[in-house]
């Protein structure tokens, strides 16, 4: 027979577990940069961080409770199909994460690091979801700078060295290169317009024995 609590006993049985909710709720608010809220089986949610509210407030301009139906807060339809895939996967036992970007285009579209897990109770069976989330959109956003300045980079690449490419008809004699326009062209001045290229003028050690040799060869003026 179950034991009946005095009036005393039952107000310090209520003040314990406001106790115990009130450190949950602490738990739930605590982590920085992460976001956590779960939901029931019918998608409803039955608890949230604070951080969560605002966020979905910011992404979708909606207010949400304990109680609301999160698929119908999503409002778009792709993002709510996304999101319940990934709710039912849960609820069947899966423990996935998931980089995805949320939000109404004509407020704000955010990327996210979602870890989506079920939750159970204690005979083991199902009975909701947790999601925790991380915000990624900055590192997002640097990923994808970072590969419009390699894109940017490998066209300019390109850009300079195309000319150089194929076939160069060059004079054999003189060394002269034939242009786009069909005339032709030192070859100093032809790489020097088709690249970075600078040019120095020296002589060779064959070249100059075989001045050398020329000079020496001329006649002497007595």
């Amino acid at each position: 027979m179950m034991q009946l609590l005095s009036h005393e006993e039952a107000l310090n049985e209520l003040d314990r577990h406001k106790k115990q909710i009130l450190h949950l709720r602490s738990i739930l608010e605590s982590p920085h940069g992460i976001i956590i809220f779960s939901l029931d089986t019918d998608y409803r949610y039955t608890s949230f961080a604070k951080v969560h509210a605002r966020t979905m407030k910011d992404i979708w301009g909606v207010s949400i409770d304990v109680g609301t139906c999160m698929l119908d807060v999503i409002l778009d339809d792709a993002d709510r199909q996304k999101a319940k895939e990934n709710f039912d996967a849960a609820l069947s036992g899966e423990h996935l994460i998931r980089h995805e970007e949320y939000g109404d285009a004509k407020l704000r579209r955010t990327f996210w690091e979602n870890r989506y897990s079920p939750m159970f109770d204690d005979m083991g069976t199902i009975i909701g979801l947790t999601v925790f989330v991380t915000d990624i959109t900055e590192q997002r956003q640097a990923e994808e700078k970072l590969r419009s300045v390699q894109e940017e980079l490998r066209i300019n690449l390109e850009s300079q060295i195309r000319h150089l490419k194929g076939i160069i008809p060059i004079c054999s004699y003189c060394k002269k290169i034939r242009n786009d326009e069909k005339s032709w062209q030192q070859l100093e001045s032809y790489i020097s317009e088709h690249s970075d290229a600078l040019f120095s003028h020296g002589l060779c050690p064959d070249c100059l024995d075989e001045q050398m040799q020329l000079l020496m060869a001329l006649p002497s003026d007595h």
